[in-house]
């Protein structure tokens, strides 16, 4: 069963996408929003704020929510606000596919085990994945999933959208996500996947949390910047 949040967030980012509101450039109200699918105030709220958070609106206090314009999107800007994967980022607007390179468990040493606030010898899930965004390179991945929280993957679950399988099929609910951007020395090897001259690259640092406040993913993505620009799209009301 679909939230309803969800579903009218759904059918407003279909509608963005096609340009209903290219013209205003802003979106109903809250009032005409909750009429028109017969919701509450407090749900249509929600799914407003789940379009800002995924760079589909901005809020001017007094103003209105408008739809932000999206015009470097085609550019290739990836927004790092979005925090439930490239497939839920880029619903209905790209294609992304995954290369699915190497799947084990494997033991927590002490590296991953301060990362991951667990105890050594955790058993995880190690994932290694190429990302491409139509067809296009964007990150080679290596992340690590904590077994005890993410209780079950496989390799046809690591081919596709694993944060989507956590939510829908796990039935986990993900709270926040810690990036850090630094530039890095990388192996050569991924150098050469990525077509770079030398061994410095944009290295992203993840750790994503779930609502009960656990780490259940630790993952370093090396990304293409010669193909693509990051980009933090502040949501703030003035």
């Amino acid at each position: 069963m679909v939230v309803k949040y969800k579903m009218v967030s759904d059918v407003l980012e279909k509608e963005i996408l096609e340009g209903i509101y290219k013209d205003t450039g802003k979106i109903p109200t809250e009032e005409e929003i909750g009429k028109r699918f017969n919701v509450s105030r407090n749900t249509v709220r929600k799914a407003i704020d789940n379009l800002v958070k995924r760079g589909y609106l901005y809020q001017i206090q007094g103003s209105g929510v408008f739809v932000r314009d999206n015009e470097d999107a085609n550019f290739d800007i990836i927004n790092l606000h979005t925090m439930y994967g490239l497939t839920k980022g880029f619903s209905g607007k790209r294609l992304v596919r995954t290369e699915l390179i190497d799947f084990k468990i494997i033991k927590s040493d002490e590296y991953l085990s301060k990362k991951m606030k667990c105890d050594i010898n955790t058993d995880i899930y190690f994932v290694n994945r190429i990302r491409y965004i139509d067809d296009k390179i964007y990150c080679i991945e290596y992340s690590y999933f904590n077994k005890e929280y993410i209780t079950y993957l496989d390799e046809d679950i690591a081919k596709k959208s694993i944060y989507e399988y956590i939510m829908n099929d796990l039935g986990l609910g993900i709270s926040v996500a810690d990036r850090v951007i630094s530039c890095e020395s990388i192996d050569k090897e991924d150098a050469k996947v990525l077509e770079l001259e030398n061994n410095i690259c944009l290295v992203s640092e993840n750790k994503a949390y779930l609502n009960n406040g656990k780490i259940f993913d630790y993952s370093k993505d090396i990304i293409n910047y010669k193909s693509f620009k990051l980009a933090f799209l502040s949501n703030s009301k003035f």
